[in-house]
């Protein structure tokens, strides 16, 4: 298979056709765009198959090898595997910020392990959905796939969706009214409790002084009506 940049592919598939065709666009592709899947995950690329896609990345003159080229599948699921964590983190960038929510707040602050406790996000209030600051709303079960992907491999928290790295997760428990029943937990909420550990000094002073006071998950996803 051609050799392409792993963090060039991760920035090359999206889960929305607008950004993939966006990106197909600046590469000069005429915003042509197709479908790849991995696992059952439906994801957007650029360029109008696989094929041309690479060859986008080759030197001029060399050819794609052929997609019955022996190594070729290994090759192309380490790529999406790489790819598709990508696009987890994206969906699961968490975050610490102010935000008119008052579910969102901290609740406990550890200051001896600088660990930060609270609600991340929270699909139900007495079993009514809770409509984000956006508009939309968060199914508890669609919530919790998102999460245990987050979980399993990314973990990663940001400042504001962007930059580097400034703590990570070191606690989630996803909460639903069947979780709840088997634990003989009494909550009026379904959603996903955390425990956050903010490594970032600055950041760390601005929690313990009020500045960021709430968290918040962000990123991408595709909208249905229902």
């Amino acid at each position: 298979m051609t050799e392409v940049d792993k963090a060039a592919y991760a920035n090359d598939i999206f889960t929305t056709e607008p950004e993939a065709k966006a990106r197909s666009m600046d590469m000069g592709l005429d915003g042509t765009i197709h479908v790849s899947t991995y696992d059952g995950q439906a994801v957007y690329m650029p360029a109008e198959s696989h094929e041309a896609y690479l060859a986008y990345y080759l030197p001029e003159g060399q050819e794609v090898a052929s997609e019955e080229a022996e190594d070729e599948p290994t090759d192309r699921k380490e790529l999406m595997e790489y790819a598709l964590q990508a696009v987890v983190e994206a969906i699961m960038e968490f975050v610490v910020e102010k935000k008119a929510n008052e579910a969102m707040k901290i609740l406990k602050i550890d200051e001896d392990q600088r660990i930060i406790y609270g609600w991340a996000s929270v699909t139900t209030y007495n079993d009514e959905l809770v409509v984000d600051l956006q508009g939309d709303v968060i199914k508890t079960d669609t919530l919790h796939k998102s999460i245990n992907e987050f979980m399993k491999g990314v973990r990663v928290g940001k400042l504001n969706h962007s930059g580097e790295q400034v703590g990570q997760i070191v606690h989630s428990f996803p909460m639903s009214k069947e979780i709840c029943a088997a634990l003989g937990i009494q909550s009026d909420k379904e959603g996903w409790i955390t425990g956050y550990h903010v490594t970032d000094d600055a950041l760390w002073d601005k929690v313990k002084s009020g500045d960021y006071a709430e968290f918040s998950i962000g990123g991408r996803a595709q909208k249905q009506e229902f």
